[in-house]
């Protein structure tokens, strides 16, 4: 299962995927019912969560597979 499809069955909606230059820098989404955003930056090799309700395990697992697919655990 992919990270967007792990984050849409938490009821996340894939808001945007920003490119400059044809190089992917930031995958946003959002829950319209917890107001929750997580925002990835993909040239910085980070991620927030907005809004303060902290993470649960099922998100984290979402953003931890996001995280594979950007390639940040490549050595």
């Amino acid at each position: 299962m992919t990270a967007q499809e792990m984050f849409e069955k938490l009821g996340y909606i894939s808001l945007t995927k920003n490119y400059i230059k044809g190089k992917l820098k930031t995958i946003e989404y959002k829950n319209e019912v917890s107001k929750d955003w997580i925002k990835f930056y993909a040239d910085k090799q980070q991620f927030i969560e907005i809004s303060g309700n902290g993470i649960f395990v099922q998100e984290l697992k979402a953003i931890n597979q996001q995280v594979k697919e950007l390639g940040w655990l490549d050595e």
